[in-house]
């Protein structure tokens, strides 16, 4: 069963200040909303106990630690990883701190599942897009983060069946003219060409990946015009 796209918005800032708080009540929302989030052993216990610990103790972002290296004498590289634990624990606190006015798009986003990202991908290379002047070098780390996550706290995720993307509004603004860019795109072939050969290649994106990147600049478009944060939960 493939992860679905579960777009919600939060604020970064507002989660920052939080970590390392003590917010008893914001303690007790988020603890609230893992409970009905993970019902089952040890997942819950593990989510709970994470969640207190960034809580009142706080936790260093992943930016903000010194990157991991190869320990002496040839050891094993030590990296730190999110869990499902950490996934939830994270996305529900995420959660605590929205307001009634954050936007809500869950359930009009998680009906793309996962693998559309890589068929965007690969898409938008075929077309020649990725090596247009229309593209830009953080165009791979959006995808990248689409694909694979952007964790908060770990190096990375190890998980079965999920991981989080968070885009700032900043991220946001700069997203969606190169995905638009990308909907439009439609690559000139070289005259002399034979017609044969000309017909087997790809020159734009095709209709099922235009209308994800139209709703992604849709949806991501209403949370930046908003001055909201994007979270992604997939699962």
């Amino acid at each position: 069963m493939s992860l679905r796209m579960n777009i919600y918005v939060w604020s970064q800032l507002d989660f920052l200040q939080v970590l390392g708080s003590k917010d008893a009540a914001l303690l007790e929302k988020a603890s609230s909303l893992i409970s009905q989030t993970l019902p089952g052993e040890p997942a819950r216990s593990q989510a709970l106990a994470w969640l207190h610990t960034i809580v009142e103790s706080g936790y260093p972002l992943r930016q903000a630690r010194e990157p991991s290296s190869n320990a002496t004498g040839g050891d094993l590289l030590t990296v730190k990883m999110e869990t499902e634990a950490h996934v939830f624990a994270n996305f529900c606190l995420a959660r605590a701190i929205a307001s009634d006015g954050h936007l809500d798009l869950a359930s009009a986003s998680s009906h793309w599942s996962q693998p559309a990202v890589g068929k965007l991908y690969r898409e938008l290379a075929s077309c020649g897009f990725t090596k247009s002047s229309e593209c830009c070098v953080q165009y791979f780390s959006w995808m990248s983060g689409l694909s694979n996550g952007t964790p908060l706290f770990g190096d990375d995720f190890r998980t079965d069946w999920s991981f989080y993307t968070v885009f700032s509004n900043s991220d946001l603004a700069a997203i969606i003219p190169v995905f638009q860019a990308a909907a439009d795109f439609q690559r000139t072939l070289p005259e002399g060409i034979p017609d044969e050969y000309a017909r087997t290649m790809v020159t734009c994106l095709s209709d099922e990946c235009k209308l994800f990147v139209h709703d992604l600049v849709n949806w991501f478009g209403q949370i930046q015009q908003a001055g909201q944060d994007a979270f992604i939960l997939w699962w």
